[in-house]
């Protein structure tokens, strides 16, 4: 049985909305639909979406748009719990709403399972029905003994949302754990306890390459392998800065790295190293670049030491750097000498 796993698709998101660089909903939206264009294409079976579909309560309309979607694979299977972003609220249009009969929504805050009887799978799951749910609930749950695949679909993984270890199902009897939650994809236990990861970056924070999961179960054995989607991805561009590099060589750089970089790539910019103090860096000039979403400036000031102890010589800020300077040279014991003079300095 060829599957899909995906959580955290986030529909509906809207971070940082007043920057005129995001279009993480569009990216949500988007990436959503080419997963189901490639279950569409290689006949996947199964599709589990391990919770937060939605950022937030599901309008209608949305949940329209999310059931054409699934109309499109009607051979497949498709096995969704709410998680904690769109949980099941006393008034969520979730508990009213028909969907296509290959969609099987697990809507108890209990631990219950569907039998997909043409698949030979049992899918276990339950959903959020507040934001949070501090106990362990997947700790102790065993699946049945029999010729049936098992699958548990989940969500969690920290201390307020269903938080869990790894070895929690050394013993279950599950094929494979179907994770959501944590935005980071990775796989816990090797072909077993998947997390899926966001489907795309929610917010710049997001770092790195972000996708689904796909696999196969055949004789209780579990195979999985991570499929990256490139509709938008943050990348992290470091810049060591020297004092004579000029704001226009900085951004001519910046520029430069970014034209030779994946269209889909997002950048947080750090800059490091030493800089004019006469001549302070424009960070919010940089964050005007075409797609750079962050500057974060973590230079020091240059100063020439040596001409700073013949000025200042007998005064605290000459001792100071004497003092330092004799002190074993390492990373702490140079950022308190170019802290401390800083800070003399503006006195």
């Amino acid at each position: 049985m060829k599957f899909i796993h995906i959580a955290d698709i986030h529909l509906g998101a809207r971070p940082d909305r007043n920057k005129e660089y995001v279009r993480e909903q569009s990216y949500s939206w988007q990436a959503f639909t080419e997963v189901i264009d490639k279950v569409k294409e290689e006949q996947i079976q199964l599709l589990l979406i391990a919770g937060d579909l939605f950022h937030r309560q599901p309008l209608v309309r949305e949940l329209k748009d999310v059931n054409y979607q699934f109309s499109r694979i009607p051979q497949t299977q498709v096995v969704m719990i709410a998680g904690n972003r769109d949980y099941l609220a006393p008034s969520s249009c979730y508990r009213t709403f028909r969907w296509e009969p290959n969609v099987h929504f697990l809507a108890s805050e209990e631990m219950d399972y569907i039998e997909l009887e043409g698949l030979d799978t049992r899918i276990y799951g339950l959903s959020y029905c507040h934001r949070e749910i501090l106990v362990p609930r997947y700790k102790y749950v065993q699946a049945k003994e029999d010729d049936f695949s098992n699958i548990l679909l989940a969500h969690g993984g920290d201390d307020r949302h269903i938080p869990f270890h790894g070895e929690d199902f050394a013993d279950s009897g599950f094929d494979y754990v179907a994770f959501g939650h944590i935005h980071k994809p990775m796989q816990i236990v090797q072909d077993k306890v998947v997390m899926a990861g966001a489907l795309q970056p929610v917010d710049y924070n997001d770092m790195g390459e972000h996708g689904y999961f796909q696999g196969e179960i055949k004789d209780h054995i579990c195979h999985v392998e991570f499929v990256p989607l490139h509709c938008c991805e943050y990348v992290s561009l470091k810049l060591k800065v020297s004092p004579e590099m000029t704001q226009q060589e900085l951004q001519e750089y910046i520029e430069k790295k970014i034209r030779t970089a994946p269209a889909y790539q997002q950048f947080k910019v750090t800059l490091n190293g030493f800089c004019d103090r006469e001549s302070l860096i424009d960070t919010e000039g940089m964050k005007s670049i075409e797609r750079v979403v962050e500057v974060i400036n973590q230079c020091q000031a240059d100063y020439d030491f040596e001409k700073l102890k013949l000025q200042y010589g007998q005064q605290i800020l000459g001792h100071y750097i004497r003092a330092l300077e004799e002190m074993p040279q390492n990373k702490v014991t140079k950022k308190a000498l170019y802290y401390g003079v800083e800070a003399l300095m503006a006195e």
